[in-house]
C-alpha cells in the first residue's frame, strides 16, 4: 500500500495536480500491477553494487530506454545514470511498461503523454521542434559564408599616409621618362 501511495506521490509531484488525473491513472493500472507492488520484493533484481532494484540495469531494451528520458531532478544526467529518487521511480515504471509487453515506442508515448516532451534528452524531429535539429546545422553551413560577405563588405582601402606603393611610383616614374622622350 505504501508504494501505491508513493507512485501516486511521485505522479502528482511531477506535474499532475488533477485529482481526476490521478484518478484515472489509479484506474488504468492493471490487477497485475496493483499485486506486484502490493508485495515488498515482487520482482526485484540486484543492480552492480548488491543494492535490489524493480528494474533490470542489465536488459538492452531497458538501457535504451532509459537514457532516452531525463532525469527530473539531475542536470543533463539521463534516467539511467542517475540514482536520484525520481529516476529511481521513472526506471522501476519503465520496467512496468516492459512486463506489460510494450515496445520502445510505445514506452516512449507512455512517458511523453504524462510528462510531456521536456522528459526526452533529445526533442523529437517533428513539429516546432525541428527548429532545434535545423538551425544549428543551418548556421554551420552558411555561418561562414556569412561572415566572409560582412567582412568582405567592410574591406575598404588602408590610407597610407603619403607612403606609395612601388607599382604607384613605377608608373609615375615610366609616365615622367614618357614625357620627356616625348619633349626631346
Amino acid at each position: 500500500m505504501k508504494k501505491i501511495i508513493s507512485a501516486l506521490a511521485f505522479v502528482s509531484v511531477v506535474g499532475f495536480t488533477s485529482q481526476s488525473k490521478l484518478q484515472a491513472q489509479t484506474e488504468t493500472m492493471t490487477e497485475e500491477t496493483m499485486q506486484a507492488l502490493a508485495q515488498p520484493d515482487a520482482g526485484a533484481k540486484v543492480d552492480n553494487n548488491g543494492k535490489k532494484t524493480k528494474y533490470d540495469n542489465n536488459d538492452p531494451l531497458f538501457r535504451d530506454i532509459a537514457k532516452e528520458f531525463r532525469c527530473p531532478t539531475c542536470t543533463g544526467l539521463s534516467v539511467l545514470e542517475s540514482d536520484a529518487g525520481f529516476s529511481v521511480q521513472i526506471k522501476e515504471q519503465v520496467q512496468e511498461q516492459l512486463n506489460l509487453g510494450k515496445n520502445h515506442d510505445q514506452i516512449i508515448e507512455y512517458f511523453t503523454q504524462r510528462y510531456g516532451a521536456w522528459i526526452l534528452r533529445e526533442p523529437p524531429a517533428k513539429g516546432w521542434n525541428v527548429l532545434a535539429w535545423a538551425i544549428p546545422i543551418a548556421l554551420l553551413c552558411v555561418g561562414p559564408i556569412l561572415i566572409w560577405l560582412m567582412v568582405w563588405k567592410r574591406h575598404r582601402p588602408v590610407e597610407t599616409h603619403g607612403v606609395r606603393a612601388a607599382s604607384a611610383i613605377i608608373a609615375e616614374m615610366q609616365e615622367n621618362l614618357s614625357k620627356l622622350k616625348g619633349a626631346r
